[in-house]
């Protein structure tokens, strides 16, 4: 099978790694991003009153007054397009991080569930734009050629590719500064000269790595990738360009690491359970936040909703500088169950979701849930206990078997006189643990003198030793 290559470029990732963690009104101010005392990326705000890539950051104050900046971070934009590649592993499972702002995506083997490369193109660019991120998309038959394509902004989609290589600018190749410039300085502007020239005699001209380039840009030469193998737990931060103390100034921040987790889980078809938030300072202790859910989620909305809850009976540090979320216990993520027309099964999502409020407004220990025990013995075959634990939650049994049991369970059978009562079905004979001392017990459906549904029992203590007892009523 051919390969096919998609890349992806950011080419404001360094500004947005930055942005990502600021508030949303700080969008809406000219900003910059600063390397060596000089501007290499500027917002669009900025660059609409003047403020041009070079500049030091003296003349871009000196242009705009209060503007922000930001000193580049390379270690956060390489985590940052770690993240992002887990984002284009839902699209397939080789994926290859390109520094300093690129990804590549092996598409051959998934081409077919798009329908076509457009399609499958565009919905990538709007999963990485939903993150926050500018993004130029490219294809080619080789990574190099998608990569670079995406890096001068040429569509490779569905054009020639050979034809738009030729118009790449030589700056966006990875070679030297001294190559860059003996390049220059012969008339080298662009790889539509280079490609021509035959590889020996620019082998005696330049260093290796032009032939190499141009080796596997064309096929010549393989260019293996390594590709990312995503994480068995997720783990993200977000670290905070000033020290915050109102609790709504952080929901920005987690709503953003909550997106991030529903979009890992859902590349990884995994739910979770038990959320886990830390809020970072400087100097001194951080506080920790536990978010549990009835039913395993992946939904971002929940994420938050919950978080909040629990957010607001919190004591946080008075100066939060980081922000950080993990989710250590996954499985595997079972939609719930919808009708022929896809409408919503709201009873079991709804209850979930009701649970969920309760706990974190009250508490776990407040809320209790049903579940079976592995005991026949009616008083002994359920328990209550935190929802969202391992025991099997109660399970629908037919409605034979759930007439034949009262809802209203007495705390301990009760002594009566059988001629009290008309007996109307029985006997249901169950063992009550031999080991420990029990009696077999004969359960009847019974009517009292009062006209109440029950359920009684008898009990043989020996020969012609017979004692009646009642256990519940029927509802």
């Amino acid at each position: 099978m051919k390969t096919l290559w998609l890349a992806a470029h950011f080419p404001m990732l360094g500004f947005e790694v930055h942005r990502c963690a600021a508030a949303p009104d700080d969008a809406r101010k000219a900003a910059v991003l600063i390397e060596a005392n000089r501007v290499v990326q500027a917002n669009l705000l900025a660059q609409e009153v003047g403020i041009e890539v070079g500049m030091t950051l003296a003349t871009a104050q000196s242009i705009a007054t209060g503007i922000d900046h930001f000193v580049r971070d390379e270690a956060a934009e390489h985590k940052r397009l770690a993240l992002l590649g887990l984002v284009g592993y839902r699209f397939s499972s080789q994926v290859s991080i390109a520094p300093p702002a690129g990804l590549l995506i092996e598409a051959s083997g998934s081409l077919r569930l798009f329908n076509n490369l457009p399609a499958f193109a565009e919905q990538l660019a709007v999963r990485l734009r939903q993150q926050g991120h500018e993004t130029r998309i490219a294809a080619a038959d080789t990574p190099l050629a998608a990569l670079l394509l995406a890096r001068s902004g040429l569509d490779g989609l569905p054009g020639d590719v050979q034809t738009a290589l030729r118009r790449v600018p030589l700056a966006n190749a990875d070679f030297s500064p001294r190559t860059l410039e003996r390049l220059e300085n012969m008339g080298f502007r662009s790889f539509e000269a280079l490609l021509r020239l035959p590889a020996a005699e620019l082998a005696q001209r330049f260093e290796p790595a032009v032939v190499e380039c141009l080796a596997r840009l064309t096929g010549r030469k393989p260019d293996p990738r390594a590709f990312i193998k995503p994480p068995e737990k997720f783990r993200s931060a977000v670290h905070l360009l000033e020290s915050v103390s109102e609790k709504d100034a952080l929901l920005f921040p987690m709503r953003r690491l909550a997106t991030e987790l529903a979009r890992w889980l859902a590349a990884r078809s995994f739910g979770t359970e038990l959320l886990i938030w830390e809020f970072q300072t400087l100097r001194g202790a951080s506080a920790r936040q536990v978010v549990r859910f009835a039913d395993p989620t992946r939904n971002s909305a929940a994420f938050l909703a919950l978080s909040k809850l629990r957010l607001e009976r919190a004591e946080l540090p008075q100066e939060v500088m980081s922000i950080v979320l993990r989710a250590d216990l996954t499985t595997p993520f079972t939609p719930p169950d919808t009708d022929l027309f896809a409408r919503r099964n709201g009873s079991s999502a709804s209850c979930a979701e009701l649970v969920d409020q309760l706990i974190a407004r009250l508490g776990t220990e407040a809320v209790r849930v049903l579940a079976i025990c592995d005991d026949h013995r009616p008083e002994r075959a359920w328990t209550s206990m935190p929802p969202g634990g391992n025991a099997r939650r109660s399970e629908r049994v037919s409605s034979a078997v759930a007439n034949r049991r009262p809802l209203w369970l007495l705390d301990a059978p009760k002594p009566v006189a059988v001629a009290q009562f008309e007996l109307l079905a029985g006997p249901e004979r169950i063992e009550t643990g031999w080991w420990d001392g029990g009696k077999c017990r004969d359960y009847f459906v019974a009517v009292s003198a009062a006209g109440a549904q029950c359920w009684l029992f008898c009990s043989r203590q020996g020969a012609g030793d017979e004692r009646w007892f009642l256990h519940g009523y029927f509802g």
